[in-house]
This record gives C-alpha cells, sequence and structure tokens, in this order.
C-alpha cells in the first residue's frame, strides 16, 4: 500500500509531461500555419491585405467571445469536477450543446449585420466586407468550443490536440489559396466556416465513439448552472481576448492598414511563444481543478515549482528565437515588405512577456477555483491599462506604442492574479504556499 502513492504520483507526472507534449505538437501546427499565413498574405499581396486580414481575425476572436456566453468555462470546470459522474456529465454536456447551438446562430447574424459599420470604424470597406464573411463562422465556434472544452475537462489532451490541430490546418490552406489566387483578400476569412464545420464532425465522430459522454439530455438545473457560471465568465474570456487583439484594434483606428499589417507580423511572433505557455495552461487547468476540490495543495504547489524551474529559461530562449526569426524574415525572405520596422514592437512585447511568464501557466487559476468573477475582474484591469497605454503613446511612437500597452497589460494582469489569488483562493503565487482553508465555493459548481 506504501507504494500506492508514489506509483499514482509518477503516473500523474507522466500523463501530464505526455499531455502537454501533445498540445505542444499541437501550438507547432499553430505557430506554422500563422507563420505561412502571415508570409504567403504579405509576399503574394501586401502589408495592406495583411492588415485586412489580421483586423478581421481579431474582430472574430472578439465576437465568438460574446457567442460563447462563456459556457466552455462552465464546461471545462464541471467535466473535471463531475469526471466520476456520468449522469451528471451528460445532463451538463447535453445542456451545453444545445445552448452553444442557439448562441453560434445569433452570434453569426449580429457580426453580419455590424460588418458594415466596423468597417467604417476601421475606415476600410474591404475591412468590413471581410468580417461579413468571417461572421459565418460563428455559427459553430461556440459548439466547437464547448466540445473541446469538454474533451480538456477530462484530459483527453491527445484528441483534443489533433482537433485543434486540424482547425488551424485547414484555416492556414483556405486563407492561403485565397491570398495567392484571383480572389480579392476579403474572402479569406470563409476558412473559419470551413474550418468550424470540419471541427465540429471530427469532434462529434470522436465523442460518439469513445463513449465519453453518456445519458445526453437538456436539464434546466445546469441551464441555470451554465448561464450563472458562464455569465461570470465571459467578460473573462472576451477581455481576455480584446487584451490580445486591443492593440491591433486601435492601431486599425489610428493609423493605416499597412502598419497594422507591419504590426501584427511582429505581434503573431510574440503571439506564438505565448501559445506554448497557453498549451501548458491548459494542461494545468483540470489538474488544478482536481487539486483544489480535494485540497490536494502539494500538487498544486508542484505545478507551480515546475513552472518556475522550466518556464522562464524557455521564454528567453524562445523570444530570442523570434526576434532573430522577424530579422531574418524581414531582411530575406520579403526584403521589400517593410516587416523590419516592427522589430522595436517586438522587443517590448518580448520583454513585458518575459516579466510575467511564469505565472501564465495559472492565469485561469480564479475561473477554475470558481471565482469566474475575480477572473473577469482581473481581466478588466489588463484591458484598461492596454488600452490606457496605447491611446496615450500611440499619437506619439506610433505601433511601439500599442507595444507598450499591451506589455504593460501583462504585468498588470500579473499584479491582480498575485493579489487575487492570494485573497480570494488561500494560494501566495509568489511564495508558492497557501495560507489559509480554501473556501468551501470550490467544492460548488
Amino acid at each position: 500500500m506504501s507504494l500506492i502513492g508514489p506509483l499514482a504520483a509518477r503516473w500523474h507526472s507522466h500523463k501530464l509531461a505526455r499531455d502537454i507534449g501533445w498540445t505542444l505538437g499541437s501550438f507547432v501546427l499553430l505557430a506554422l500555419s500563422g507563420m505561412v499565413i502571415n508570409l504567403v498574405v504579405a509576399g503574394a499581396r501586401d502589408a495592406a491585405a495583411l492588415g485586412v486580414f489580421n483586423q478581421t481575425y481579431a474582430v472574430y476572436i472578439i465576437a465568438s467571445q460574446l457567442a460563447t456566453l462563456g459556457l466552455h468555462y462552465s464546461v471545462l470546470r464541471h467535466a473535471a469536477l463531475h469526471e466520476a459522474d456520468e449522469d451528471a456529465r451528460g445532463r451538463m454536456f447535453g445542456t451545453a450543446v444545445a445552448c452553444a447551438l442557439a448562441l453560434g446562430a445569433g452570434g453569426a447574424g449580429l457580426l453580419a449585420l455590424s460588418a458594415g459599420r466596423l468597417g467604417a470604424l476601421f475606415d476600410s470597406a474591404t475591412t468590413g466586407r471581410a468580417i461579413a464573411w468571417a461572421s459565418s463562422g460563428l455559427l459553430l465556434f461556440s459548439l466547437n468550443k464547448v466540445l473541446l472544452a469538454y474533451l480538456n475537462g477530462l484530459r483527453r489532451m491527445k484528441a483534443f490536440s489533433v482537433l485543434q490541430g486540424l482547425r488551424y490546418l485547414l484555416v492556414m490552406a483556405v486563407v492561403c489559396t485565397v491570398a495567392a489566387g484571383p480572389w480579392p483578400i476579403e474572402v479569406a476569412p470563409v476558412a473559419f466556416l470551413v474550418a468550424e464545420i470540419a471541427t465540429a464532425l471530427a469532434c462529434a465522430a470522436y465523442i460518439a465513439r469513445r463513449g465519453v459522454v453518456r445519458h445526453l439530455r437538456f436539464d434546466r438545473d445546469w441551464l441555470r448552472t451554465h448561464v450563472r457560471f458562464g455569465a461570470k465568465g465571459l467578460a473573462a474570456g472576451m477581455f481576455a481576448e480584446f487584451n490580445s487583439r486591443i492593440d491591433v484594434l486601435l492601431i486599425g483606428v489610428f493609423l493605416p492598414d499597412r502598419e497594422v499589417g507591419i504590426y501584427s507580423f511582429a505581434a503573431m511572433m510574440v503571439d506564438g511563444v505565448y501559445h506554448v505557455l497557453a498549451m501548458v495552461r491548459i494542461n494545468f487547468n483540470p489538474v488544478l481543478v482536481g487539486s483544489l476540490r480535494d485540497r490536494d495543495h502539494a500538487q498544486a504547489v508542484g505545478l507551480r515549482r515546475q513552472s518556475a524551474r522550466l518556464v522562464l529559461p524557455a521564454t528567453v530562449a524562445m523570444g530570442v528565437a523570434a526576434i532573430v526569426a522577424l530579422w531574418l524574415i524581414a531582411t530575406w525572405v520579403v526584403p521589400h515588405k517593410d516587416l523590419h520596422e516592427g522589430l522595436p514592437s517586438l522587443l517590448v512585447l518580448m520583454g513585458g512577456l518575459v516579466l510575467v511568464s511564469v505565472l501564465v501557466p495559472f492565469d485561469n487559476l480564479l475561473m477554475v477555483s470558481g471565482h469566474p468573477g475575480y477572473q473577469t475582474l482581473q481581466q478588466v484591469i489588463t484591458v484598461v491599462v492596454n488600452a490606457g497605454v496605447a491611446v496615450a503613446l500611440l499619437p506619439f511612437l506610433g505601433i511601439v506604442g500599442a507595444a507598450c500597452g499591451t506589455a504593460a497589460s501583462y504585468v498588470a494582469g500579473a499584479t491582480a492574479l498575485l493579489v487575487f489569488s492570494r485573497r480570494i483562493v488561500g494560494w501566495n503565487l509568489l511564495a508558492n504556499r497557501f495560507e489559509h482553508r480554501l473556501d468551501n465555493r470550490l467544492e460548488k459548481a
């Protein structure tokens, strides 16, 4: 019996390592697809066309959060929380799927109706038409967020990663086909619809074949739970995505499409590094739900210790590689597209990310511990800081001013996480120790 604990810990550790490996593989596809999209659009068209696509993508990502209404956060937490209760999971999941389909249809319609006004805001009719094409992807985006969050909550990370990778590759294939072909660039966002259809079909096939959900049905009690949890978590997800895109959107408001394209290419490098950390966070989330539910503080502290030991040097190495990569691409691959003008912004962005890198894997701690309202407040702080600094500096520093806003938001978000995790969850992330008993709300939905 004395061997059971160490063996279980070793198995858990090995599974976590394998899961992170699979999700990092998914990230490789994400990074590859992002790089190829930006290179093909910039090379086959110009910086202005790249700006149109990236502004449209930013709008799509933010609109998708509204269309999902925080459902995926509720599904992730409750799938992990009720992993041993098939009946509860079936009712929870069935209700979320029904809600996701309705929300996706509504979100797609609203974005399509708003496309013209958004184009006018960016002073770009082309961007408005591109947003109209992108709106169709929202029809199934919410459903896919729910399906993938369910697999994440059950730690089916191999399937999760493969399905995410499929999504990225399809978007890349369609966008590059449009960019290299005779079609106008505003047609490229139809890639979102193609990718969402394929992902939904593949997710449904996997879930049905593996039998990871039973007793699938709609339940009014779970509807109330999803609405309550999702309403609190909606703003957190929306502001998190908004913070990741607000720099591009503000540049679109203040500066021409050319500057948007140059900046977004540099920001893509930082997004790549950030997504590596996010892949670790995706794997940590269900583990944290279980450790906080079971009050297994040692497991949570161990995750934080691993992050401190490995994440910072890895982030520094990736940051240096990203800077070198941008210089090489701007100098040798597409030398006449002015992408080298994004290097100062990249340096600022990467510096901010390195400062907070060890905390990024725990950035959803407040959500998975059952406090989505505080998660929202944390994200609101990041957006306010980002927008305030960017608006103040953009007129004087141009795209570097937007980079300063995003770097400042990284630090503000990390500071809020440290304060809230200590006061609300009882976990001093800086010292890596629990200081008081966890709130009983951690045990509730």
